[in-house]
């Protein structure tokens, strides 16, 4: 509830609010007054936990604990400035600055632009309710997704930040299918808007004194189409031969071994950076993400032991964890290799420089790598991530070795991934049937 503790002559009151601590001094008294003090404290947070007093505009809980609920008029009369979505944009952004990854502060980002965009960043937030919440959801499920508007845009962003530099002017993009350009935001990326604004709602409650509490529950939403299902090269092709739409599908193969040799080989022979190569089989035999790949450390591997440590993020929001992974022989050879020659710098894979690579480095070259081959459908390094876990369950490999391998901590991962090459399917169909 509350205590005093006696500082320098002095006597103050230290009190949990809102899970926070607060303290507030009550100067040279007695000890019976100091007691005094506590006692009503603990009468007042109980009166506020039961709803029966309010705090008055304008004064802190400090100053109302001070005064025994009384505070002088000029403190009650203080205008208390509103917070707006504008406000609570960049304190959030402030605050995760260093608890958050860049790629999911960049996400935040962009959901943020659509919901000042829509709601108006002087929008009041606690006079924010459920329809205003609802009208969003409306307005963006009939909003058109244009590829070329935000190309455009990029290049102007590029443009406005390098001033003197030619940008090309985008090319319109390659149709492959029947299906427009154009499309609608879908009910998922809509509900992860809404799912940063409640988290950055909830932060507020606890460090800005929003009382509040977040209304979009029940919220209506389209209805979500869930993902295809993983396939191989050959399942894709003839997927889109029939008609689905190439975007789609490509999100969703994996490769074989085999395949998988052959792009390695492919990027091998290209003219790119040195990093490319390595980091391109390190994705293939490890399964590990864009981001641990470019986090890891030169002291995170070990070439004698043959392991690879993995720093995570994803798995504990509270602390960062990690994982082990063996490596392959032809992991281990190729990491050898590259530790040899490679440029001093504070990453396991960084530029002749010694800087680190970005996650838009990564991609970017990932798909410079891949150009003119038949691989450059492939959408980043995702991929091997699939094709890991895909080749590790066709094996019959024990689950929770997957597990240990991957950072999957949750059985809609393991659900997701829970399937066999067509051929082990085929085989176990005809053990049964013939």
């Amino acid at each position: 509830m509350a205590s005093i503790e006696s500082r320098s002559g002095g006597w103050r009151v230290i009190f949990y609010y809102r899970n926070e601590k607060r303290t507030f001094s009550i100067g040279e008294v007695s000890a019976k007054d100091a007691a005094t003090y506590k006692a009503s404290t603990e009468e007042l947070l109980r009166l506020l936990k039961r709803s029966l007093v309010t705090i008055p505009d304008g004064c802190s809980i400090e100053d109302f604990m001070l005064h025994r609920g009384k505070p002088p008029e000029q403190l009650a009369a203080t205008t208390r400035k509103e917070l707006t979505l504008d406000d609570l944009r960049e304190a959030y952004f402030v605050s995760q600055e260093k608890k958050l990854e860049q790629t999911t502060l960049e996400a935040i980002r962009l959901h943020f632009k659509h919901l000042t965009r829509i709601l108006g960043g002087k929008t009041v937030i606690p006079l924010l309710r459920r329809p205003d919440l609802q009208r969003y959801v409306d307005k963006r499920s009939d909003e058109w997704i244009d590829p070329n508007v935000y190309r455009e845009a990029r290049q102007k962003k590029q443009a406005a930040a390098k001033p003197g530099r030619n940008f090309k002017k985008p090319r319109p993009p390659k149709i492959e299918s029947p299906h427009k350009p154009k499309r609608h935001p879908s009910a998922a990326t809509i509900k992860k808007e809404i799912v940063s604004l409640r988290t950055a709602w909830n932060w507020a409650r606890r460090h800005l004194d929003v009382i509040e509490e977040f209304p979009g529950t029940g919220l209506d939403f389209a209805k979500i189409a869930e993902s295809l299902p993983f396939m191989t090269w050959d399942e894709a092709e003839r997927r889109i031969a029939a008609g689905d739409d190439p975007d789609q599908v490509w999100n969703c193969v994996y490769l074989r071994p085999e395949e998988i040799t052959e792009l390695l080989e492919w990027v091998k022979a290209r003219p790119v950076s040195p990093w490319v190569y390595p980091i391109f089989c390190f994705a293939a035999h490890t399964g590990t993400r864009r981001s641990e790949i470019i986090r890891a450390l030169p002291s995170d591997l070990d070439l004698a032991g043959s392991v690879i440590t993995i720093r995570e993020k994803k798995r504990d929001k509270s602390k960062t964890t990690t994982r082990r992974v063996p490596l392959t022989p032809f992991l281990k050879d190729v990491l050898a290799d590259w530790m040899s020659k490679r440029a001093k710098g504070k990453t396991l894979f960084c530029k002749a420089d010694g800087r680190w690579i970005t996650p838009c480095e990564a991609t970017n070259y990932f798909k410079r790598a891949l150009r003119v081959s038949k691989w450059k459908i492939l959408r980043g390094l995702h991929v091997f991530r699939h094709s890991f876990i895909s080749a590790m369950a066709s094996k019959g490999i024990d689950q929770r070795i997957i597990d240990s391998f991957v950072g999957h901590c949750t059985d809609e991962q393991r659900r997701r991934y829970a399937h066999l090459y067509p051929d082990v399917q085929d085989n176990a169909m005809k053990a049964v049937f013939g």
